[in-house]
């Protein structure tokens, strides 16, 4: 497991809780024989493919968008909160992955560097374009 000091040293507020209760700081004070721990740990979860219960668990806690009326529904958008254990994990699965798997060049959400609010642009061009043209347009998105 190449990544682990990365994901040892990461961006997380270590006073925060994850969904189990564990602070992300319990992992960054176990030196390693807690890396070595957690490397064996998370490897044979990804060799036997099985992900513990309690890492599938999570909780959504609506978040404000800092817009509208606060008590619309419309105005708020979930983020999960998952056991920083599962954080990890989902971390080293997605740069082993990344290295892998290629990303098609339409893809905006959820890639760094590229936004939803870029395709909307785009498409909202091509829109344009089209109706000056007198032309039909038809886009699935």
């Amino acid at each position: 497991m190449d990544h682990r000091r990365n994901e040892e040293g990461g961006e997380e507020d270590e006073s925060r809780e994850g969904y189990d209760g564990v602070p992300v700081e319990v992992w960054k004070s176990l030196g390693e024989p807690g890396l070595q721990w957690l490397t064996k740990f998370l490897n044979n979860i990804a060799r036997s493919a099985r992900i513990p219960k309690a890492f599938r668990d999570s909780i959504i806690v609506p978040i404000f968008k800092s817009k509208g009326d606060v008590m619309d529904c419309a105005n708020y958008r979930g983020i999960e909160l998952i056991a920083h254990t599962m954080k990890i994990y989902e971390r080293l699965v997605e740069m082993r992955v990344s290295d892998v798997v290629e990303i098609a060049s339409d893809q905006f959400g959820f890639v760094p560097d590229r936004s939803t609010i870029d395709a909307i642009f785009i498409a909202r061009q091509l829109m344009e374009k089209y109706r000056e043209k007198n032309k039909p347009c038809h886009i699935a998105f």
